[in-house]
């Protein structure tokens, strides 16, 4: 019986996501050759501490997706804003699995607007008009004591 539960849950979200889901592109370098890139940002502060780990930012940016992998038409309906962090003590990408509970370390100042994609932290937007005039972003970055580092994501010009 568990087995069969197993495999009706693979099933469907294997349905769900489906094989050909487009995903965020994940570096800079990544968006601007699949001609997706928006806008570089560079950041107020470039180490900051989630709960117990410290990290380095590496880049920033706004990008397009394309709707899927067979439709490679870019999707004008959405765009993200993309934060690419490195852990200083592994030298890792992404969030270490200690500090990766982001309701609890991060504020994205925002309501369901914000999360992980892959290995990034991501900010959603569904209103495109933002994407020129969206000069700066800031998230909040917690420690383990709850104390909050404001930094801000600025346009490069």
């Amino acid at each position: 019986m568990k087995k069969l539960f197993l495999i009706s849950l693979f099933l469907t979200l294997f349905a769900c996501v489906g094989s050909d889901t487009e995903f965020l592109p994940q570096t800079v370098s990544e968006s601007k050759s699949r001609k997706l890139l928006i806008k570089e940002y560079r950041p107020t502060e470039n180490k900051v501490i989630i709960n117990q780990g410290e990290y380095e930012i590496v880049e920033a940016f706004t990008t397009f997706k394309f709707n899927s992998k067979k439709d490679q038409t870019i999707n004008k309906s959405f765009f993200a804003f993309s934060v690419r962090i490195k852990n200083l003590k592994t030298g890792k990408i992404g969030l270490s699995s200690e500090d990766s509970d982001h309701s609890q370390f991060l504020n994205f100042y925002c309501n369901f607007c914000g999360g992980i994609n892959n290995d990034n932290l991501v900010l959603y937007y569904d209103d495109i008009s933002k994407r020129e005039s969206l000069d700066s972003i800031r998230i909040g970055f917690k420690d383990r004591n709850k104390n909050e580092k404001v930094v801000y994501f600025v346009q490069k010009r």
